[in-house]
């Protein structure tokens, strides 16, 4: 938990459970500093450190983290011509969304709340920093954009950093958050959603329409993350993270329905978990491998086609863009990377890009 001036002005806040083996916590390790000493650049540093202090305490029982830690990095002889095009730093950058119409790529950082967008051409990147956490953005057919929130699914106005309710997937549910978000060919919003300490497998998987109707797909995931349709709209690509699964469903184009799941990738723990996803043109799905330095790219079969390799252990999603729609873009993350890592690894929390020779396809619009 972070508090920045939220209940002591000047006096920033950093805190971890030390939890039991029910997951209940027995207490907690707090730090607490001069706001201009336990900045945004210090406070998740100190956080890993109470997080690990913590897992000490207890033997590691309580909260199951994503992951312990980045693997080593290894070359496996994949892709490498990988650009930063904006070294940001983000804590956990997320959801990156190339929106046509602007010629823009939206994105976010959940751990430090912002919307982003970039412009790949100028390098310019506008930042609309909000109160509360977003954990995906996603263009409209009217020209606004909806955002998966800690209250919801909402509208939201980039230029004035404004909120509007539009509808609350899991209403009375406050151990929970959503998380990753899409839409489907036919204008349906799809979004996951995850438990805060990612302790249980209580996440589910929702279909709004553009009434504000929600109705749950699927339920028992730990970590709703990537979500991705095949170019012909048959097949829907669904990531649980901490598993390292991708799922594959038949996909009801007209009804909005999925059904006959079944595994498409398991990816080995040794080997990093799978993130975000996006799928381009010839059917090749594309995940981000969080704690592997890594993008993979599978065929339809689910075989392994090749690997774009990162300066960066931990990808967090991937989407194509450009006016020909043949970049491909990658968010990063550096929360709770030890400083060792952050030595290796500088540019984490950038956002890369690379041209791997495919196309992607082009975004969905929210039909409102």
């Amino acid at each position: 938990a972070v508090s920045y001036e939220e209940h002591l002005a000047g006096v920033n806040t950093v805190a971890a459970p030390i939890a039991g083996r029910d997951g209940v916590p027995l207490g907690a390790l707090v730090v607490l500093g001069p706001a201009s000493r336990l900045d945004s650049s210090a406070i998740h540093p100190v956080g890993r450190e109470l997080m690990a202090a913590a897992r000490r305490i207890t033997g590691t029982v309580g909260a199951v983290a994503i992951s312990s830690g980045p693997r080593p990095r290894t070359r496996a002889g994949g892709q490498s011509d990988v650009q930063c095009v904006l070294p940001w730093g983000a804590q956990l950058g997320e959801a990156p969304v190339w929106v046509g119409r602007e010629k823009r790529l939206y994105w976010v950082d959940i751990l430090h709340p912002a919307v982003h967008r970039f412009d790949p051409v100028t390098g310019k990147n506008e930042t609309c920093n909000t109160a509360k956490l977003v954990s995906a953005v996603l263009p409209s057919e009217d020209g606004r954009l909806v955002v998966a929130s800690q209250d919801g699914v909402e509208r939201f106005d980039f230029e004035r950093g404004l909120f509007t309710r539009f509808a609350e997937p899991e209403p009375g549910v406050p151990e929970n958050r959503l998380n990753d978000a899409k839409v489907d060919p036919h204008g349906r919003l799809w979004v996951g959603s995850m438990r805060l300490d990612v302790s249980r497998p209580t996440g589910s998987l929702y279909r709004l329409t553009k009434t504000g109707e929600v109705a749950r797909a699927e339920s028992g995931f730990t970590v709703a993350n990537g979500l991705a349709w095949s170019p012909d709209g048959s097949t829907f690509y669904f990531v649980d993270t901490v598993p390292g699964i991708i799922y594959a469903y038949d996909f009801d184009a007209r009804e909005g329905s999925i059904a006959n799941r079944r595994v498409f990738v398991t990816v080995p723990e040794a080997e990093g978990r799978p993130d975000g996803l996006a799928v381009d043109a010839d059917g090749g799905v594309w995940c981000a491998i969080w704690d592997g330095w890594r993008v993979s790219r599978y065929r339809p079969d689910g075989r392994l086609d090749r690997a774009v390799e990162l300066p960066v252990p931990r990808p967090t999603s991937v989407a194509f863009g450009g006016d020909d729609l043949a970049t491909l873009f990658i968010t990063s993350a550096r929360t709770r990377l030890p400083a060792s890592t952050l030595t290796e690894a500088p540019l984490s929390g950038g956002i890369f890009a690379c041209n791997p020779g495919e196309r992607g396809l082009a975004t969905s619009l929210f039909c409102v």
